[in-house]
């Protein structure tokens, strides 16, 4: 039996262990909205023309993009408060959290509208009309005012019987009249929530309806400050990214004539993710439109959302190349940069005592992973008052024009550039300079780790400690099995976790698109099968 028989037998347990718990535990561990998704994208777009229509505005002259979104607050609050199963009764009766957002828009014109819809039911939960402060309209009085949006509301099917007024504003513009409508559910609360419905009156013409599970203030300046601190994390952890990468470049400069690194490969594999995240842009451009300013031209706004795509691109490429290339280096002077996989094709010594490691342990270690975080917020709920505001089986990567690109191109991007910075580079660099390997692992752990304090995990700090622990045994793993082990690790998890909403989703369209998602974990095996075969 080879020497390395054993460790990978071990290793083969644990990674199927790791995906029995995932698989098993997931779901108790992340919560998951449960929604029917009755309406569809295009029945949301259908249904929301016909209700700007009948308020009497011409939706045909408008152009519109649609994103399927949530009440952030709503969410996290019924999550903290209620729990998941609970959170789901109460979203199914009626609480508005879940919606299609569909907006429709001129170029270089403020007017448009703005329609989210229950995808469960297609009721209007929220109508927004943009207008000029100085457009044309009626000056109604105050209960002139009140029944027609009081009528706007019964149309809804909402009876207003059951509801008190709580707010009427008026507003007296340049040349019409504006009043603002607030009602609230009697008897009905969420802890210290409220049901709330809303409309605004321009003129004489709808201007706002709204729908909503009034969520405390003092909650909304708790998840704010927590959201804000988060991105403070992950900002100082980003600066230490952009320093290490300074730093290579730098190196690179001062000694490309002396390493002469194979520029050829690295130059192929820095490319290859830029043209794929370019793919990715126009891949994307559909959803686009829902950050377009109605101040800006639509050229300018493609031309301006290019030029920002271009130069993060650009800037993937170069640092790939920049580490890729002193990474090199390091291994041929230094043993804790290894490379095996990268040697064996350039010396065309394809052995598998080389091969199977890099294989076996990358796929385990991607599965312990998932077995890992499954264990870490299961038991973080229960005992640690950690909390995830629940996720839906829908992702707007269907809305993309080919869906599966989005995470094939993430899940690879993030696998290449991460393990590069953070492992490739920055332990072969801290291990030669400062010479301890433990504080060489470490220090990068901590960096990669807080860098993702920006996902609204509760506390924020949560996310930061759950992946420097792990980001410690891809450190660890690296020294031993090579920059190839954890790049095939981090691919396969990104793969997984893309793929997983969507193979959970009833919907025979969405569980395909999940499978096709997470069949592209097989794509290192299917490379070095190619490569084996050719050399």
């Amino acid at each position: 039996m080879p020497k390395y028989t054993k460790p990978l037998i071990a290793w083969s347990v644990l990674g199927i262990t790791g995906l029995a718990i995932f698989i098993i535990f997931f779901s108790h561990a992340f919560p998951v909205a449960s929604i029917d998704l009755k309406i569809n994208r295009e029945e949301a777009i259908k249904r929301s023309a016909d209700f700007i229509d009948r308020q009497g505005f011409d939706s045909q002259s408008f152009d519109k993009t649609v994103i399927f979104d949530s009440n952030a607050y709503a969410s996290a609050y019924l999550q903290k408060t209620q729990g998941v199963k609970k959170s789901n009764e109460l979203i199914r009766k009626g609480i508005p959290v879940w919606f299609w957002r569909v907006r429709w828009f001129k170029e270089l014109e403020k007017e448009g509208f703005l329609v989210d819809l229950d995808p469960s039911t297609g009721e209007i939960i929220t109508f927004f009309h943009f207008i000029l402060e100085d457009e044309e309209g009626s000056d109604l009085s105050q209960d002139e005012a009140m029944a027609i949006g009081r009528s706007k509301i019964i149309s809804q099917g909402i009876d207003l019987e059951d509801y008190e007024l709580k707010d009427s504003t008026v507003k007296k513009q340049k040349k019409r009249t504006d009043y603002h409508f607030v009602w609230e559910k009697k008897g009905y609360k969420i802890e210290e929530a409220t049901l709330r419905v809303g409309v605004d009156i321009y003129g004489d013409k709808l201007g706002k309806y709204a729908r909503q599970l009034k969520v405390p203030e003092e909650f909304r300046r708790y998840i704010k400050g927590q959201v804000s601190f988060g991105s403070m994390l992950s900002t100082a952890s980003t600066i230490f990214k952009y320093l290490l990468i300074i730093t290579a470049v730098c190196m690179l400069i001062f000694q490309a004539k002396q390493a002469r690194p194979s520029w050829k490969l690295w130059f192929i594999c820095g490319c290859t993710i830029a043209l794929l995240e370019m793919f990715n842009f126009f891949n994307g451009m559909p959803l686009l439109w829902n950050f377009y300013p109605d101040t800006m031209s639509k050229p300018v706004f493609i031309m301006s959302s290019l030029a920002n795509r271009l130069m993060y691109v650009l800037s993937i490429g170069l640092i790939i190349i920049a580490c890729g290339s002193l990474a090199e280096l390091f291994a041929r002077n230094f043993v804790h940069a290894r490379m095996p996989l990268y040697h064996a094709i350039k010396n065309r010594n394809f052995q598998g005592q080389e091969i199977l490691p890099v294989l076996i342990v990358g796929y385990s270690l991607g599965f312990i992973f998932l077995g890992y975080i499954t264990l870490f917020y299961l038991s973080g709920s229960k005992f640690f008052n950690i909390w995830i505001p629940p996720a839906t089986e829908y992702a707007n990567t269907l809305g993309m024009a080919i869906p599966v690109l989005f995470p094939l191109a993430i899940a690879v991007s993030a696998a290449v550039n991460e393990e590069f910075i953070y492992r490739l580079f920055a332990i072969s660099f801290l291990k030669k300079y400062i010479r301890k390997t433990w504080l060489a692992i470490l220090i990068p752990a901590i960096m990669w780790g807080f860098s993702h304090s920006f996902y609204h995990v509760f506390p924020v700090y949560i996310r930061g400690i759950e992946l420097t622990i792990f980001g410690i045994i891809l450190g660890i793993v690296f020294l031993k099995y090579g920059i190839e082990t954890v790049v095939i690790a981090h691919f396969v998890i990104n793969a997984t976790l893309a793929g997983l909403p969507l193979l959970r989703s009833h919907n025979p369209y969405l569980s395909a698109s999940g499978v096709i998602v997470i069949a592209l974990a097989s794509v290192p095996i299917i490379v070095m099968l190619v490569i084996c075969k050719r050399k």
